[in-house]
């Protein structure tokens, strides 16, 4: 980090957001600065979380760079124009261009100021003893979890191919809010660290309410309101698979994911097909109820107008090859990713498929309005078939994805890997998932986001590895 994010600074950036912001979860906001009089208040512990999740649905992160835009271009996720120099800085890998280096900046800043915020938080909880354990330990299993999300999104940025070198340089890990530089420590190290944090995280959460299918409480109390909006139980559980095969560690990524499917898959079900494809103007385009955590984004649908709205020129607006499209779906219309999330609108003269999945709906009453989708239960399915022993099992496990996403199950010949990579290009658009798939996997080639179908383009070290920003550099 900047030798200038120092703790008064960060306290101040906290307090700016806790004022500035709508609240996260109806909390009103405090009348006093003064760290003191924030900490001994409960009000004033639940909004500085409050404003961390704020922080998180920035444009700088899941609002926009990790999600919908930067990192799905990474993944050739849309056909860039040659006139648009911006976006095809990105899809060329040119991370020295200006405002590619100035778009992983923001993302780096943005991140360790929201975890220097979150260690501010842990210490300033235990300082002050100002809740009851039973409070203190949500607030804290929700803080511990949001730090090792954060660096692990991080890590598989700016860190190398863990598969290829786990031992190289990758990132610093704050645990502590502090005015001096972290060092950089290797991949592997990191990852530690991460799972470190998960594993307090879990044991923290061990009474979420979300355990017992409380996802929002009739009585409404912050500890146990919109749980899925939250880094709750489940979610830790989510990311300690999805660490551990990022990892290589497949027997415990397997048990991980296993558990969320067993012990969540009630509180999560799939998403009625009715909901999706035969609601009219308010179609469950996120396929909400499967979303083990996502983060409410009130300027979703602003994002959506600036990225996807059809209105954009063909050169401004973010969407594949029509024929690149229809082949990653097979051609099958009876997908309910493609059919409601991919259509041919009525207005602004565009003769291809659009993306939909972040427009708005007419019932502005809809429980899925606003939500940025961060962890599904179906990638706990993919993590599974990933690491099964048993290639029939591992086939089940997709085929319950399939069958509720309206296709016919897969045969028990099928190539396990060549079909989770379909899936996941099919399952996580406008997510941010796919790149870090193909960087996991190391795979070689992948489809170039401009071609209609069979062209390729080669990845490697240099086109999966963002250089760390300028920034922290030249201070180590």
């Amino acid at each position: 980090m900047k030798k200038n994010i120092f703790k008064i600074i960060s306290m101040i950036i906290v307090l700016g957001t806790l004022f500035s912001c709508d609240d996260y979860l109806d909390v009103q906001p405090e009348d006093k600065l003064l760290e003191s009089q924030i900490y001994t208040t409960e009000g004033g512990i639940n909004n500085i979380l409050n404003g961390i999740y704020m922080d998180l649905v920035s444009s700088n992160l899941y609002g926009g760079n990790l999600t919908m835009s930067t990192i799905e271009l990474l993944a050739q996720q849309y056909s860039v124009s040659d006139s648009r120099w911006s976006n095809n800085s990105f899809v060329t890998y040119q991370y020295e261009q200006t405002n590619v280096k100035y778009a992983f900046e923001n993302v780096w800043s943005s991140a360790y100021l929201a975890i220097l915020n979150i260690n501010d938080l842990i210490e300033n909880i235990d300082k002050y003893n100002t809740l009851p354990p039973s409070k203190t330990n949500i607030i804290k299993g929700e803080a511990y979890g949001l730090r090792a999300m954060m660096h692990f999104d991080l890590l598989r940025v700016f860190g190398p191919i863990y598969s290829v070198s786990p031992e190289a340089s990758a990132i610093p890990y704050y645990t502590k809010v502090s005015t001096q530089n972290g060092k950089i420590l290797s991949a592997s190290d990191v990852v530690t660290l991460i799972l470190e944090d998960l594993k307090k995280a879990e044991e923290l959460l061990i009474d979420d309410s979300i355990k017992t299918g409380i996802i929002e409480s009739s009585e409404n109390t912050f500890y146990e309101s919109r749980r899925n909006m939250r880094l709750n139980y489940f979610a830790v559980k989510a990311l300690q698979a999805r660490v551990n095969l990022y990892a290589g560690n497949t027997v415990e990524a397997n048990s991980a994911a296993k558990i969320v499917i067993e012990q969540a898959s009630e509180y999560f079900p799939w998403t009625d097909p009715s909901s999706i494809i035969s609601a009219g103007a308010n179609p469950d385009r996120v396929f909400s109820s499967e979303l083990i955590f996502a983060i409410q984004n009130v300027n979703l649908y602003d994002s959506h107008d600036e990225y996807f709205a059809s209105h954009l020129q063909d050169e401004y607006i973010l969407t594949p090859n029509n024929t690149r499209l229809s082949d990653v779906f097979e051609n099958n219309e009876n997908d309910y990713r493609y059919n409601s999330t991919w259509i041919l609108p009525t207005t602004g003269e565009k003769t291809y498929k659009t993306f939909y999945k972040y427009a708005d709906v007419t019932d502005t009453s809809m429980s899925s309005r606003f939500l940025q989708p961060l962890i599904r239960i179906s990638e706990m399915y993919y993590i599974v078939a990933e690491t099964e022993t048993d290639p029939n099992l591992a086939i089940e496990y997709i085929n319950t994805v399939r069958y509720n996403r309206g296709l016919i199950d897969l045969d028990a010949s099928a190539n396990i890997n060549a079909e989770l990579k379909k899936e996941y290009q099919k399952e996580f658009y406008g997510e941010g998932q796919l790149f870090f798939y193909y960087k996991r996997t190391n795979t070689s080639t992948i489809p170039l986001g401009s071609s209609e179908q069979d062209q390729t383009i080669s990845m490697g070290e240099n086109e999966y590895v963002v250089p760390l920003p300028d920034s922290e550099t030249q201070y180590q």
